[in-house]
């Protein structure tokens, strides 16, 4: 086959999408013409690898590895959302990254590598055998909790979980609507102003919700955080007063045992 430019280049991101080898040597042993063209269309195989747009360090297949470079590498694809199991990078174009992780000289064994890397083996395959009602259980609870679901703090607190969901469910948010929970209403936790402050103020009272400090600051964190900036209201208490809510009577102590008559 004659491979002119196009060709060349369409087949380089066909084999990066497919995560098929790109290295020279597997390219000059099994397409020796794709070699050839390359270099005479590019004027070598680096050079059209890197009009492909891809960086050709990473496709090669032995990198000099060192613990450090190990340790940034899995830095790198745990916060693009990588699964990082065992298995699903020795199937990937990264498991020469998890044979430089196990050799003797390095960390021994990916598991010790993921911990040098400050993440915990056990987040990395704790949702791997979940089932999608277990997934949506752990929504569920995370919610309850109070904790932030948005995306962007999910990818940063809670990574092995928002990225299987995604797989899974197709999205984040579609995750979130298996689970009973509106997306829109999680953004709107990021986006707080003075009225919406006052709005969410006003609708839990007339659902008949208590906006007591102690039972807010409990339900709903990022209303009560929100409410206490100094940029809004500064406090709890003046955000109740700006959205003319009473404040809730006081829970009284609990009588002691009535004392008879002498």
């Amino acid at each position: 086959m004659n491979w002119n430019k196009t060709d060349i280049l369409k087949e380089i991101e066909r084999r990066r999408a497919t995560g098929e080898p790109l290295y020279s040597h597997f390219i000059r042993k099994n397409l020796p013409e794709l070699m050839v063209s390359a270099l005479r269309q590019f004027g070598g195989w680096k050079e059209a690898v890197a009009a492909a747009g891809l960086a050709y360090h990473d496709v090669r297949k032995y990198k000099t590895w060192t613990p450090d470079t190990i340790i940034r590498e899995i830095q790198r694809l745990n916060a693009e959302g990588m699964d990082l199991s065992f298995r699903s990078m020795m199937l990937s174009q990264n498991a020469s990254l998890v044979y430089a992780a196990i050799r003797p000289k390095r960390f021994g064994s990916w598991r010790r590598a993921l911990a040098m890397a400050g993440l915990a083996s056990v987040e990395i395959y704790r949702y791997r055998s979940w089932d999608d009602d277990s997934i949506i259980d752990e929504i569920r609870r995370l919610h309850r909790m109070g904790t932030d679901l948005s995306s962007k703090k999910m990818d940063e607190t809670a990574n092995s979980l928002i990225s299987t969901a995604r797989r899974r469910f197709g999205s984040w948010s579609s995750a979130l609507a298996r689970a009973g929970i509106e997306y829109e209403s999680i953004r709107k936790r990021r986006r707080w102003t003075k009225d919406k402050v006052l709005q969410e103020i006003r609708r839990l009272h007339t659902e008949g919700q208590c906006v007591s400090s102690r039972m807010v600051r409990s339900r709903y964190p990022s209303l009560y955080s929100a409410a206490c900036k100094t940029a809004f209201f500064g406090s709890w208490s003046k955000a109740l007063e700006a959205s003319h809510v009473p404040h809730p009577a006081p829970i009284p102590a609990h009588p002691g045992p009535a004392l008879s008559s002498p």
